[in-house]
Parts: structure tokens; sequence; C-alpha cells
């Protein structure tokens, strides 16, 4: 709205603009709208893939951390109670790094906790290949093995956005847009110069909420992990 009123100030101080120059005028703004259109149309495109994909790791982690609950079920004890305990707690640690925030303490501690509790996994695990191997065995260490992908997988999805490089252009040809707008106006008309401007930041918000998983309105689904924390116990959550 800044950027428009300014258009509008400066034409308001160049009297000198006659028909044909108002006709130049229009003309770009009717080729930057076309061009803000578009670039606007690709921004969405590029900030849902992000969001969708980190919404499946969920699923998929919670995929996989239901295969390891399953067969830690069909393990001796005391290495099955001993395990499911720690899963218990280590599906909390993934409910908590999902629902941080922006409060990076808080995703880091609980990234560090959920890999200490697969150390601790891993150790029970060893003891039992070494002291009790049975046919479960190889299938558990599979399923305990997939873990540690997709911790990195997650992290990596929230670190992957829209490049800067693309915002900084959206935002130029934004602001430029909106100056030929007020510019072209021979006398203030509200709504005119309150569209465009409008326009610009619900869509730049809405590839903003997509594209950041930890501010904002729109956040990453936990359902999955949720209904799994629920599933396997009360172990409170850290720091809860």
């Amino acid at each position: 709205m800044l950027v428009v009123e300014l258009g509008f100030r400066l034409r308001q101080t160049s009297p000198g603009v006659d028909g044909e120059r108002q006709s130049l005028v229009e003309s770009a703004r009717a080729e930057l709208s076309v061009l803000l259109g578009l670039l606007l149309g690709f921004s969405l495109p590029m900030a849902l893939p992000h969001y969708e994909h980190r919404n499946q790791l969920v699923v998929d982690e919670a995929g996989a951390l239901i295969t390891v609950q399953e067969r830690a079920r069909l393990l001796p004890e005391p290495f099955r109670d001993e395990i499911l305990t720690l899963l218990a707690k280590y599906v909390a640690a993934r409910v908590e790094f999902g629902e941080a925030g922006p409060d990076e303490p808080v995703v880091r501690d609980s990234v560090h906790l959920a890999e200490q509790l697969q150390r601790e996994m891993w150790e029970d695990t060893t003891r039992l290949v070494q002291q009790n191997p049975n046919a479960v065995t190889p299938i558990f260490v599979q399923a305990l093995g997939e873990l540690p992908d997709l911790i990195e997988q997650r992290l990596a999805a929230e670190e992957k956005r829209i490049p800067v490089a693309i915002w900084l252009v959206v935002i130029l040809i934004s602001a430029l847009t909106c100056f030929v707008v007020g510019y072209s106006m021979r006398e203030r008309f509200f709504l005119g110069m309150l569209v465009v401007p409008l326009t610009v930041a619900i869509v730049l918000s809405l590839a903003s909420e997509l594209d950041n998983p930890r501010t904002g309105l729109v956040h990453d689904g936990q359902q999955s992990l949720q209904r799994l924390y629920l599933d396997l116990g009360t172990t409170p959550m850290p720091g809860r």
C-alpha cells in the first residue's frame, strides 16, 4: 500500500503525463500484472510439495515405528519390555520435535534425546543377539535400522525451502507492479490501491506458511505420531 501511495504521489507531482504516456504506463501495468501473476503462481507450486513431503515423512516415520513396536512385542523378556519402554520415550521425543515450533533449543534437545534412545535400543538389541538370538531378531534389527535415516530425512526436509533469490525477485516485481499501479492512477481510488497489494500479501503469506514448518498458522500434521504415542502408553513427554 505504501508503494502504491508512493507511485500515486509521484504521479501527482508529474503533471506532464499526456494521453500517450498514460497509455504506455497502463500497458506497463498490465504487463507487470501478468508477470506478477505468473511469479505468484510459480511460488505456490514450489512451497506446496515441501509441505506435503514433510507430512508424508511424519506418516512414514510413524509406520516405521509401528513396525518396530510390533516386532519388539515378539522378542523374549526382558528385552521386550525394555525396548518397548525406550520406544515409548522415543515416540514422545519425536512428537516433541514436531511440536517444538521455532524453539531451536527444544528442537535440538529432542533430536539428541531421540538419538540417545536409539543407541540404548541398539545396545539392548546387541545383547539380545549375543545372548538369545531367535528368528525374530533379524527382522527387528532391520526395522530398528530405519529410524536414524528418518530423523535425518525430516531434518533435511525442514531445511529445504524456496531459495532466497526467488523471494527477492517476487518481492521486487510485486513492489514494482504496485508502484506502477499507483502511478497509473489519475485520482485516488481506494479499491484500486488495495486490490494488488492485498492479493500479493495473501499469496506470499500462504507460500511462506507452506514453506516454513515451524512458524505461522500452518503446521505439519503430527496426528500419526500422536496416535502411536497414545497406543504405546502414558510415558510423559520430555519437558512436560
